[in-house]
């Protein structure tokens, strides 16, 4: 029985122990064909703490408020519109725009290429990109590859990369464009991440681009150089395929500056403040309010949570009271200002805002 027990207590800490190690990430862990990833743009918040890292470690962004959506979408370089330029069976092209620019120095059909590279290293990497200008369409591509990632990823990992960059120098786009640098990329904890999409296992990615960029008309070819310093806090997961999260930015010097957060995630419906009059289905009134806020849902089991404009959380009601077609909640506590609520009903979710008076 000693035996048997013994026996119990050493498969019982392996698998404790295996459960907690550190996930390692390979190419399928990336973007290929036919992935369509959505994600949400979280609100900046100064309450945000993303610099904590460690092994085994959790972090909590449960509390995240989405503003906007978008969709990150990758097909093969040959199903695209730079079929004859990107052609490799590892070359996969996302779309970053229909449009940019405007009147003579217009852009469509932007994208960038992605390659799961195997020589001389294995790695992710940004091969180049492709835009159409005066329906032509013109590829340009990285001299140096950028590595995004090299792999196998693990924790932790250390790597510094080089890459360099440029438009096609033609008299058909007058503008050239062109980046060098280098990128440090280090794995720098793992352990369990929490947002809004749900919870999972992780590694916890700094990257960093220290890059010189130039911008020269090529009928007067004189460059305009300048410093363009980006960094990127990240926690992938096995599943997600993109970030599970990240926050990105400037650096200038030693000051990191967050200029966007998002998140992979699944539809929501996200409704500003302006446009909850246009919507027939789902609205809340007053708006700006000073005591009770009406829901016009005909629920009883709506579950609310209201997030200040730092994304604190600040209100939670496991069920909103109802009365007859409509359900109201008493804010007449909350601080002046604007406010950000998610309501959950089922396996609806209903995120708006509105103004405290």
């Amino acid at each position: 029985m000693r035996v048997f027990s013994i026996l119990l207590s050493i498969l019982f800490s392996s698998s404790v122990y295996f459960s907690q190690s550190p996930i390692s990430l390979t190419f399928s862990n990336f973007p290929t064909n036919g992935d369509t990833l959505r994600y949400s743009v979280a609100q900046l918040s100064a309450s945000i703490n993303y610099t904590q890292t460690g092994a085994n470690f959790t972090w909590n962004y449960s509390t995240l408020v989405a503003n906007s959506q978008g969709v990150r979408a990758y097909k093969l370089g040959l199903l695209t519109n730079y079929a004859f330029f990107f052609t490799g069976l590892n070359e996969y092209g996302e779309k970053i725009a229909d449009t940019l620019g405007a009147g003579p120095l217009t852009i469509t059909n932007y994208y960038n290429f992605y390659k799961k590279q195997t020589s001389p290293v294995n790695a992710y990497v940004v091969d180049g990109a492709g835009m159409t200008f005066s329906s032509i369409p013109v590829p340009s591509y990285y001299s140096d590859k950028d590595e995004l990632y090299m792999l196998p990823m693990s924790y932790p990992k250390y790597d510094s990369t080089t890459f360099k960059y440029s438009t096609l120098a033609s008299t058909l786009i007058p503008i050239q464009y062109s980046k060098t640098g280098s990128r440090v990329t280090k794995v720098d904890g793992w352990g369990t991440i929490t947002t809004p999409y749900g919870t999972a296992q992780c590694l916890r990615v700094v990257t960093t681009q220290y890059s010189q960029d130039s911008i020269k008309n090529t009928i007067i070819p004189i460059p305009f150089g300048f410093a363009n310093n980006q960094r990127s806090y990240q926690w992938l997961t096995a599943s997600s395929k993109i970030p599970y999260l990240e926050v990105n930015g400037s650096l200038i010097g030693n000051n990191f500056t967050v200029t966007q957060i998002r998140f992979r995630d699944t539809y929501r419906n996200i409704l500003s403040v302006g446009e909850l009059s246009n919507e027939t289905a789902f609205s809340i009134y007053p708006n700006p309010v000073s005591e009770k806020l009406i829901f016009n849902i005909n629920k009883q089991n709506l579950m609310a949570k209201i997030y200040d404009a730092a994304g604190k959380l600040v209100l939670v009601c496991k069920k909103v009271p109802s009365n007859g077609a409509k359900n109201e909640l008493n804010v007449e506590k909350l601080s002046p200002g604007l406010y950000h609520v998610q309501l959950t009903e089922s396996n609806q979710q209903f995120d708006l805002k509105f103004i405290k008076d």
